[in-house]
């Protein structure tokens, strides 16, 4: 077990999950339990549940008239 201590903003440093995303839930005990989340957009969620789209989308992304302009990012 580890102590953690909040800052004046209520963040608190988690050793080891950098960047990382919990939902947090606190307890009516005043117990706060952090669940690993992973978060995506509806538009990626209706892609991941609907076949028929994903097959749309590809058709379209593998049609001769379809360009694709590679630029290289500055650094």
């Amino acid at each position: 077990m580890e102590l953690v201590k909040t800052d004046a903003r209520s963040r608190v440093v988690l050793p080891g999950h950098s960047d990382e995303m919990f939902l947090m839930r606190e307890n009516p005990d005043g117990s706060i339990l952090l669940e690993p989340a992973v978060v995506v957009s509806t538009s990626q969620l209706e892609y991941d549940q609907n076949p028929e789209l994903r097959r749309l989308l590809t058709e379209a992304a593998e049609a001769p008239t379809v360009e694709r302009t590679r630029r290289k990012r500055a650094r």
